[in-house]
């Protein structure tokens, strides 16, 4: 039979034993707490189910669905910098819809969505950005089974940064105490020293301190309060055999950070000894950003912004894409890949334009390789290339593609593929295997093409030789031309053949065209 209900804040267990045994409601969390003499700070009840408990897992979910993390944010923020793809930390996604820019600044970490997850940027923001912080490098990433996409005119679905170097500046200090009024100039803003107590968000620094060690120690404090100027710009730390120089980092890897100035002033001078007008040593060179491998499995890139990315990367080493669609995106929608070790897309449905470049000539990434491709595309708006230097680009299985074109002076390979509108430039060197193109053309330069098969005809107006011209040079003459000829009347023959096209002889002048199929093995 029914029982009558108890309302009580708590119960204890066997209070005679000695031991604190208690079931309660956290006010907090509002979930039940159980406390015991092992657990003698207590335990919530969800923290003892499934996956919550389990080390290196972050489970996000939004607010009423019971899991640690309502942001994806806060659930990486919380992976330790100690991350890493030997230690991995899993990143698990409930169904959901998250407004949020993600930022993966930590190595090994795997972010899984569990069927439903859409990501969408959270103002003019890219929605997911890859890049190393100043404790970490991601060389290993995987973002899978999710729906990434941003709104913004120009923003990225994914945005990796190859980036890893930081520039960096000192200000030394050489007297204590200093004056009022002395001052620490960062990218146009003034430390301004104070007498006393400095105060949070006024952009001082006590000059009270009888020490040198003492006042570059304010400096550092001041400049990495968050509720001063400085601290989204740079990050400070007391260094030196005293203590008594201050090192400046900028907070964002890349030669950007070398623009930062920097300028001290003291009464009398030389108080304070910068390094020099401005921070210097950020750059991309030699970057460890996706040294490993950096993989986009099953998520669908939905670029809706005017002009918006689905993939925008630079100086990195390997990225994969694979599955997934960019159905959706805006029609000047593009991915931008630049001096990258590896990029490859594989068996994404309704790809738009692919701009992929390398550049000997600038920074480069730690793998010095560079491998682009493009395969098993069921629809392709076109590609862009421009390889100097080095790498290559091979396009494979890919039925449907309007355009492609590349320039520079690497190597183009197209396999069982259909193209539209064939560009060639610089040295290009292309080559068509069991593939097909409508228009060939030479933007500019004098690119090579090796096609199986070129099909085309030359009109006769009474006479008895012609010139055909190949559109693109060939790379030698090792080709076979087959002629059809309008009339029985007269008997053809190909001499003269060269790189750049052959002659075609009748043996008795005629008016008609003359149907040529070219054939090359390939």
């Amino acid at each position: 039979m029914p029982q009558p209900p108890y309302l009580v804040d708590a119960l204890q267990i066997e209070p005679g034993s000695g031991d604190t045994l208690t079931v309660s409601r956290d006010s907090t969390a509002g979930a039940m707490a159980f406390v015991d003499a092992v657990l003698t700070s207590g335990v919530l009840l969800p923290s003892l189910v499934g996956l919550r408990n389990i080390t290196g897992a972050f489970i996000v979910g939004r607010a009423g669905d019971g899991a640690p993390y309502t942001t994806i944010q806060a659930a990486l923020d919380a992976v330790p910098t100690a991350s890493s793809a030997s230690a991995p930390s899993l990143v698990l996604i409930l169904p959901g819809a998250y407004a949020e820019n993600v930022s993966i600044q930590k190595d090994g970490v795997y972010l899984v969505g569990l069927g439903g997850v859409t990501i969408t940027n959270s103002g003019g923001s890219d929605t997911v950005t890859i890049s190393a912080s100043i404790a970490a490098t991601p060389q290993d990433t995987l973002l899978r089974g999710m729906v990434i996409q941003n709104t913004s005119a120009a923003g990225a679905c994914v945005r990796i940064t190859g980036a890893d170097s930081f520039a960096t500046g000192t200000v030394t200090v050489n007297n204590a105490p200093l004056a009022t009024g002395d001052t620490v100039t960062i990218n146009g803003t003034a430390l301004t020293g104070t007498a006393g107590t400095r105060t949070a968000g006024s952009n001082d620094f006590s000059v009270s301190s009888g020490t040198v060690a003492g006042i570059a120690a304010e400096i550092v404090a001041a400049i990495n309060d968050t509720a001063n100027s400085f601290a989204t710009l740079v990050a400070a730390v007391a260094t030196g055999g005293g203590l008594d120089v201050v090192t400046l980092t900028a907070v964002t890897a890349g030669s950007g950070g070398n623009a930062i100035t920097l300028a001290v002033s003291t009464t009398p001078a030389a108080g304070f000894t910068a390094s020099g007008a401005t921070l210097t040593g950020g750059g991309a060179a030699g970057s460890l950003v996706g040294d490993g491998v950096i993989t986009i499995e099953d998520c669908d890139l939905v670029a809706s912004g005017v002009g918006a990315y689905q993939v925008r990367a630079d100086t990195s080493g390997h990225i994969r894409v694979r599955g997934g669609t960019w159905r959706g995106a805006d029609n000047a929608s593009i991915s931008s890949i630049s001096n990258c070790a590896l990029f490859s897309v594989a068996g994404v449905e309704w790809v738009r334009i692919i701009e992929v470049a390398y550049d000997t000539g600038i920074d480069r990434p730690n793998d010095l390789t560079c491998e682009y491709l493009i395969s098993d595309i069921s629809r392709a708006t076109g590609i862009l290339s421009n390889l100097v230097g080095a790498g290559t680009l091979t396009v494979s299985n890919c039925p449907s593609m309007i355009a492609l074109s590349q320039a520079g002076d690497q190597t183009l390979a197209v396999q069982h593929s259909s193209v539209g509108a064939l560009t060639l430039s610089g040295t290009t060197v292309a080559a068509l295997t069991a593939s097909t193109r409508t228009t060939v053309a030479v933007g500019a330069g004098t690119p090579t093409l090796s096609e199986a098969k070129i099909t085309d005809t030359l009109a006769f107006v009474a006479s008895a030789s012609e010139s055909y011209v190949f559109t693109v040079t060939q790379p030698d003459a090792a080709y076979t031309v087959l002629l059809e000829s309008p009339t029985t009347a007269s008997v053809l023959a190909v001499t003269n053949k060269t790189t750049t096209g052959f002659d075609v002889e009748a043996s008795v002048a005629l008016t008609g065209t003359v149907s040529l199929s070219i054939d090359r093995s390939l």
